[in-house]
This record gives structure tokens, C-alpha cells and sequence, in this order.
């Protein structure tokens, strides 16, 4: 089968675009021909995938795209424009330069099947234009997200949402989420989980040491992400100041919110190391030399991230995103390994009450510690297998629903 992935955002900078790299590489171990749209700056390497998957550039910062890659959060890890920055000369210039891309791919590719990313403004072109080829909406939760804070064409996007031929989401809850935003009828939107690169992200025996314990956060440096209160949470402990390191993995465009966040870190008792966005490669040894990862974010599609830092044999805590848990099984859940955080409720998607935060910030502590004096005392718990969470089997799950599409 002939596939053509869509996405407005860089292929390989962010959840999404692990997601979407991870998907279409195992796609391509089972046979799939593939191609992709996706946006890069002028300035960007063009190569992101391996050489038999061509990648066509949206091309941003261009005479034709006069502006930075739109980003589907407000905090990106590259420069990036906000969509509610967007005006309507703006959309213009973007749509028009899009359609030009889309048909000369279709005209070249000749798909059979199109998986548009996203929920939003870029899946409502694709729509608007392919009439004659089955397309098929991925969300990864931000699109929703943007949807409920801006009002950036929302009856445009709704409309021409409604009309795909199917939609993959990453969990129950958001699959709710979705049929009652865009009025959908229930069998329109199928869940489809998440995954992980195994042949990467694996337990590796490193020899930890037992008197210093390695945390790690990965994500972008942002509010959403929960990052300040688990610095804050942090300088609660009672441990000995050299007994605990946190290591900082991800970056952010926001220079205010960094500066913030650095400011923090420096009044924390502990070590706190800003490493930046590191490759999958390096993530995994970083995950490996640690024995807890820690993410405390007020807003996530499903966390890859948390899998990867199970299957390299960390302890996890992570907030309690509506739907996470239920992915990820009672296997995961009963293993002592991961525990869930409540969240505050929230003024708007993915931004906490801030009179709530103490006591999410307080709830965060004490499970902190108790995962800490538990490591300290008995160790990390064996790993747990995880085969049915790979990216090998997501693109099986995806393989055998376009099957039946086609």
C-alpha cells in the first residue's frame, strides 16, 4: 500500500513527531511503500527518514512562508509561530503553498491512503482538497487543546474534520473527547495506543550506584509540563544534598520560561543538570544511568517517553492524565513500578488552577520520596515486558484497520 503522512510541524523534534517517525518506520518493515509532507524551516537538514521514505519540505522562513514553523503547542523546542499569532494573510500564504505541495505529491506519489496529523488547521486543508483518496486523522491531543483556547477558524477545522473518512486517536479518553468536540459518530474514531523503539529504549544493567539517586525529566521546558512544581517539590526532600541529581533532558523557545526554570534549579538543594534535547541514543543511556523519571505535565496525548524510561528500567511517576492509565495496562500498573499523580483541576487545557498546585505539588513530594527511600532501601523492581507497546506493534494495529479502509 501507498501511504502519505501529513504534518505542519518538524518530523522529528517532539512527542508527535517520535510518534509519527516511529509509526512510519515500522510501516515500512512491514511492506509499505511511504512518503511525507512536513514543515521545516529553510535552514532545516532535510533528511529525517530513511532514504526509500521521501520527504517533501512545507517550506517555512521561504518567500512564500515568510515565518517560523507553526508548532501545535505555544512552547515548541524550536523557534516556532504560534497559531493564534496567525493572521488571515498569513493562512493565505500557508494554505495556498500547502495545496501546491499536496497535489504535486499525490500527482508524483499517487497514494492510496492519506494519515493527516493532528486535528486541525493543516488536516482541514487536506480534507478541503483530496476528494478522491481515503484520509484518515491522527490526534495526538494538542490539536484538541488548541482548539478549546483559540478560536483561530474553529467552525472551518470542526466542519472539514468531521468529514474524514476515519480517526485515529491514542486513548479512550480522548477518543470521548473527540466524538463530543467534533460530533462524531462513535465507530468514526478508533483507538489506537501508543509505542516505543525497542531496539533502542532497553534495559542495559548498568551498575547504579547506591548512594546517589539519578531522576530524569524529559519533555520541553515549559509550564505544561509540570517542571517548576517538581523543582519545587524537590527542595522538599530531606536527603542529603549530594544523595539526589536531577537531569533536565529537553529544551524550549519560551526564553522567559527557561530563565524562570533555570532561576529555580539554582535555589534547589540538589543538582540540577539542563542537558537540552538529546537524541533517542543518548536519552536512552541517560534513562538506563537513572533509576527514576519523573513527569509531573498537566497536559499529554499519551506519553512515549513514559514507556521508554520503563523498558530502561527506571521507577516512573507521572501525573494522572485522563486515559494514560488505562493504556497502560494492569500488567504496568500492578508492577510497583509507576505511580500517578492527581491533577489540579484546570482554568483551561493543560494551564492548572494555581490554588490547586500546592497540593498537587504536595501530593508530588511525598511521592517523590517515597519512591526515593524505596530505591534506597530494596532497589529498583524488575522490568516489565512490554512487547504489545512497541512501535512494531502499533504499526500491526494501523496495518490491519487501513487493510480493512482500502
Amino acid at each position: 500500500m501507498r501511504i502519505l503522512h501529513i504534518t505542519g510541524q518538524k518530523p522529528n523534534s517532539t512527542g508527535s513527531g517520535v510518534y509519527i517517525s516511529g509509526l512510519i518506520d515500522n510501516l515500512r518493515n512491514l511492506g509499505h511503500s511511504q512518503c511525507v509532507i512536513a514543515g521545516m524551516d529553510i535552514k532545516d537538514e532535510r533528511k529525517c527518514f530513511e532514504k526509500e521514505i521521501k520527504c517533501y519540505p512545507l517550506m517555512y522562513n521561504s518567500d512564500k512562508i515568510p515565518f517560523s514553523v507553526l508548532g501545535m503547542s505555544d512552547i515548541m523546542p524550536y523557534e516556532s509561530t504560534k497559531y493564534k499569532d496567525l493572521n488571515k494573510e498569513m493562512m493565505q500564504a500557508l494554505k495556498k503553498e500547502f495545496i501546491s505541495l499536496l497535489k504535486k505529491v499525490i500527482d508524483e506519489f499517487k497514494p492510496d491512503i492519506i494519515i493527516s496529523n493532528h486535528l486541525y488547521l493543516i488536516t482541514a486543508f487536506v480534507v478541503e482538497s483530496v476528494k478522491d483518496i481515503k484520509v484518515i486523522g491522527l490526534c495526538h491531543g494538542t490539536c484538541l487543546r488548541q482548539l478549546k483556547n483559540i478560536d483561530l477558524e474553529k467552525e472551518y477545522i470542526i466542519s472539514n474534520i468531521r468529514k474524514l473518512d476515519k480517526i485515529f486517536v491514542l486513548q479512550e479518553a480522548q477518543r470521548e473527547d473527540v466524538i463530543n468536540l467534533f460530533n462524531l459518530k462513535e465507530e468514526k474514531v478508533i483507538v489506537i495506543g501508543s509505542g516505543y523503539d525497542n531496539d533502542i529504549f532497553y534495559f542495559k544493567n548498568y551498575k547504579k550506584s547506591n548512594n546517589v539517586i539519578n531522576i530524569t525529566f524529559a519533555g520541553k521546558v515549559c509550564k505544561s509540563k509540570g517542571l517548576k512544581s517538581l523543582l519545587l517539590s524537590l527542595n522538599k526532600l530531606k536527603y542529603p544534598n549530594k544523595s539526589i541529581v536531577l537531569n533536565i533532558a529537553g529544551s524550549g523557545s519560551d526564553y522567559v520560561i527557561y530563565e524562570e526554570m533555570l532561576q529555580i534549579s539554582e535555589e534547589c538543594k540538589y543538582k540540577v543538570n539542563f542537558l537540552g534535547r538529546l537524541n533517542h541514543e543518548d536519552l536512552s543511556e541517560l534513562f538506563n544511568k537513572s533509576q527514576l523519571f519523573i513527569l509531573p505535565s498537566f497536559y499529554e496525548g499519551l506519553p512515549v517517553v513514559v514507556l521508554e524510561a520503563l523498558a530502561c528500567g527506571c521507577e516512573v511517576i507521572v501525573s494522572d492524565i485522563s486515559g494514560v492509565k488505562k493504556w497502560m495496562g494492569n500488567k504496568i500498573n500492578k508492577s510497583g513500578n509507576i505511580d500517578y499523580i492527581k491533577l489540579p483541576n484546570m482554568k483551561s487545557a493543560g494551564v492548572p488552577i494555581k490554588s490547586e498546585l500546592n497540593e498537587f505539588e504536595e501530593e508530588l513530594y511525598y511521592t517523590i520520596d517515597k519512591k526515593i527511600n524505596k530505591i534506597f532501601t530494596k532497589g529498583c523492581n524488575d522490568i516489565v515486558n512490554m512487547e504489545d507497546k512497541t512501535w512494531l506493534g502499533l504499526a500491526k494495529r494501523v496495518d490491519e484497520i487501513i487493510d480493512n479502509i482500502i
